[in-house]
């Protein structure tokens, strides 16, 4: 799918945490003084994983995308894994045709053209939360069930960066880079959360983007290796958000009149 690189975004972005947050791992270099420790890089900052990050925003746009009536896989069986050709034993001979989140996303078969880093945050300070399992029947603690779970507090903010290749998409320009700016306008009107104990009150963020550049290949041949810089905030930011979302909007009109076969695309 990317034998040619006609042009790469290059996202840099917020994660600002609107309440505590908690995603949980055994990374750190120092001993562990808690139950449930957050998940640090080597410099013993916390960290949002990418692959965490991506799973959020994939599962929504799986889950939107099949609510409005298309035909999308889902995780962990995505398109072309070894139990999704099981089922699709009439797909295997045929050419590489994932369904649209896969041509988002990625899958087993088709490597993904978003590639999003870890985020991380430039403070050490978490704060440790007691907690204690409830026994459903008596309502009372469950035996010795205590234990105490670190979390990174309100107002954190974490930094990251997304790239996303061949923007374009059924023929529509931009339409990847609008997929990821409209599924970050939606988490975001939706109050979307991250990590560890959602139902609890954990994990609430807002997604701030900051900036895109844009790189095409004619910039690789004119030496021009930065290429265009587009400030959120600006007119030109504005203008280039505009196409990619209308863009993404076409290439669902496309992809839907493909699945209905009236000939839209």
């Amino acid at each position: 799918m990317f034998e040619r690189l006609l042009d790469r975004a290059m996202i840099t972005w917020e994660i600002v945490t609107r309440s505590d947050l908690h995603i949980g791992g055994h990374s750190s270099s120092l001993p562990a003084d808690v139950d449930l420790p957050v998940l640090r890089n080597s410099e013993d900052l916390p960290i949002i994983p990418g692959s965490s990050i991506k799973g959020v925003f994939r599962t929504e746009l799986e889950r939107l995308l099949r609510g409005s009536g298309f035909e999308v896989c889902m995780v962990p069986d995505a398109c072309y894994s070894s139990k999704w050709k099981r089922e699709h034993p009439e797909r295997s001979t045929k050419h590489l045709d994932p369904c649209l989140v896969c041509q988002v996303f990625g899958s087993g078969g088709n490597a993904s053209p978003v590639k999003i880093r870890d985020a991380t945050t430039e403070t050490t300070a978490t704060v440790i939360r007691d907690s204690v399992a409830i026994d459903r029947k008596t309502r009372k603690a469950h035996g010795s069930s205590k234990f105490d779970l670190e979390a990174v507090p309100k107002g954190t903010i974490f930094s990251g960066e997304v790239t996303i290749d061949n923007c374009s998409l059924h023929e529509s320009d931009l339409a990847r880079l609008g997929a990821l700016l409209t599924l970050v306008e939606f988490f975001n009107a939706c109050a979307g959360t991250m990590g560890h104990g959602v139902s609890r009150g954990y994990g609430e963020v807002e997604v701030r983007i900051t900036c895109i550049r844009m790189i095409t290949a004619a910039d690789y041949l004119s030496g021009s290796y930065c290429g265009k810089k587009y400030e959120v905030g600006t007119p030109d930011y504005d203008e280039l958000a505009g196409k990619a979302s209308e863009g993404w909007r076409r290439c669902l009109s496309r992809v839907k009149g493909q699945e209905y076969g009236d000939g839209s695309a």
